[in-house]
């Protein structure tokens, strides 16, 4: 009897070392499995980000958000060692266009230190000029010199209610006889491709979306988008009035300039604005017309000592001419000269 006990013991033993020496392996592949997880995923819990609209700061706080890359389990045979991992977009997934998601620097932006011709008052802008940029108007065609911008307006510009849904008007739309479109309804998408289109086939590079303070930062982003869909560059609209939405605004990578009328904002405000946006040497013009005279001529004085800042000031009604106030400077020497 009691050798039948111990060899029962003895079997019970073995059985629980091989037992034990069986999940061994198992413990080590999971730990190096969660080792490469890591690696490949970094900070994966602590994405919040959204793909209807590419944001760089959540409300306007400076908080800069991203799109996550598509999350894959490692395989079993993935190799130990290795140091680097690339993706492939998922089948049927299509790339992001090539500016997408990132900011445009400085360099290269052909606006920086040339003075705005801001004419959308009047179908005369003349010829313009090779070291000047010209704005004409909602139906005008690009001047013959120089770097021309379009008048664009997310309302329906002439109120011909063939963009509906409208919103009830607000008092801008009321006072320019403009519809306030809805931007969930078919109309919004088939307005701004219109002009789009039209302003694409007429040669224009540059266009400006009036009225982006009626609407939500992500209607105006989504039409700045689609803009981008058409190869034009946008010039962000008093985006002072864009509230927290405003960094945003002018972060977008396919934002090159802004243009700012009195009420919105004064040469501090945007400077402190493009450099939230990471966008610290984007042209910055001033424009003002009737009683705007003495407020182009304060905020002149204070654009001096910043970079690529201009003011203008129409004497023909609103925007029939441009008479320069303040000449945009590219550095910051050159502004202080023109400071003395």
């Amino acid at each position: 009897m009691l050798k039948l006990v111990a060899a029962a013991l003895a079997g019970a033993t073995a059985t629980l070392v091989l037992w034990q020496d069986d999940r061994k392996p198992v413990a080590q592949y999971s730990l190096e499995s969660d080792r490469l997880a890591a690696a490949v995923h970094p900070g994966r819990q602590e994405s919040a980000a959204h793909r209807s609209a590419p944001q760089w700061f959540a409300g306007g706080s400076g908080t800069v958000s991203a799109d996550p890359a598509p999350e894959r389990a490692v395989p079993s045979n993935f190799p130990v060692r290795i140091r680097t991992v690339s993706f492939t977009p998922p089948a049927g997934q299509p790339l992001p266009p090539p500016t997408a998601n990132r900011r445009v620097g400085p360099a290269g932006n052909v606006l920086a230190g040339k003075p705005l011709r801001y004419l959308i008052g009047t179908g005369a802008a003349g010829a313009g000029r090779d070291d000047e940029v010209t704005e004409v108007a909602y139906s005008a065609a690009p001047v013959k010199r120089g770097i021309s911008i379009a008048y664009c307006n997310l309302f329906d510009e002439h109120n011909t209610r063939r963009y509906g849904p409208y919103l009830r008007t607000s008092d801008t739309a009321a006072q320019y006889n403009e519809g306030q479109i809805d931007p969930r309804g078919p109309g919004w998408e088939k307005n701004l491709r219109e002009q789009f289109d039209r302003r694409k086939k007429q040669g224009f590079e540059y266009i400006e979306l009036d009225n982006p303070d009626a609407y939500s930062i992500k209607d105006v982003i989504g039409a700045i988008d689609l803009a981008a869909s058409y190869g034009l560059k946008v010039i962000a609209k008093n985006p002072g009035l864009m509230g927290r939405g405003a960094a945003e605004y002018v972060a977008h990578a396919n934002v090159y300039g802004i243009i700012v009328e009195k009420g919105a904002g004064g040469a501090g405000d945007m400077d402190a604005l493009r450099r939230k946006a990471g966008k610290p040497e984007l042209p910055v013009w001033f424009v003002a017309f009737g009683s705007g005279r003495a407020w182009a001529g304060n905020v002149a004085s204070a654009a001096k000592q910043y970079r690529n800042m201009g003011v203008t000031y129409s004497s023909a009604g609103e925007y029939g001419n441009a008479i320069d106030v303040l000449v945009p400077t590219e550095s910051t020497r050159s502004a202080a000269l023109a400071a003395r």
